[in-house]
């Protein structure tokens, strides 16, 4: 509908969707929009291997089907695209390195915490904070350092304060950051929508010029 991003991106893109794999209970602003009936799927199930398994499974997507301008990712799948694309300083796995060159910029929508693979590893989920990211050698992981539009909402209070941590953990250059009234939902308001839809474009157009 008018309502949608793509409609507002216009024609001149291509889509690739990946699907949740287990079944999830909608966050409020999704079950607002979608109704309580519709069948929500998370990208796992809240247990550290299926963690793990699904930032592999996203890697080898991104190696396999790649490259990408961009990777849009809502509330949980926007922390498993900022995962994969922070960058851990020792024990890099070559695959997840190689999936990170393949995506060029991300749009987090509603972004939550990106999850600790260190923690994963040791069988307890575990998620980033930014003081953990950063560019001083210090630090364990450097920041998302590709361009990056973040949509958040001040009424987000299903995981208030995670889109704005997670902005942080990203590279100052080439980050945009726009306010939207959905809560834990994706913008629907067909002003706020052509906003995020224009700073897409402005992104992937100074990509593609560069």
């Amino acid at each position: 509908g008018k309502a949608s991003l793509r409609y507002h991106l216009g024609d001149g893109y291509e889509y690739d969707f990946i699907d949740g794999a287990h079944p999830w209970p909608a966050a409020p602003g999704i079950a607002d929009f979608f109704g309580d009936q519709q069948a929500c799927y998370s990208y796992f199930d809240g247990t550290a291997s299926t963690a793990l398994a699904v930032i592999d499974d996203l890697a080898a997507y991104l190696v396999e089907n790649g490259p990408f301008d961009a990777v849009l990712g809502f509330s949980m799948g926007a922390a498993l695209a900022a995962t994969l694309l922070l960058q851990p300083r020792d024990d890099d796995k070559p695959t997840h390195a190689f999936a990170r060159s393949m995506i060029r910029s991300a749009v987090f929508v509603c972004g939550t915490l990106p999850v600790n693979c260190d923690e994963l590893r040791q069988g307890q989920m575990g998620w980033l904070e930014p003081d953990q990211v950063g560019a001083e050698p210090r630090l364990l992981w450097r920041p998302v350092d590709v361009p990056t539009v973040h949509a958040w909402s001040m009424q987000d209070l299903d995981q208030p304060g995670q889109s704005q941590q997670l902005i942080r953990m990203c590279a100052e250059k080439g980050r945009v950051e726009l306010l939207h009234s959905a809560g834990h939902g994706f913008p629907s308001k067909g002003n706020e929508v052509a906003k995020l839809a224009g700073a897409v474009r402005k992104m992937l157009t100074a990509l593609r010029d560069s």
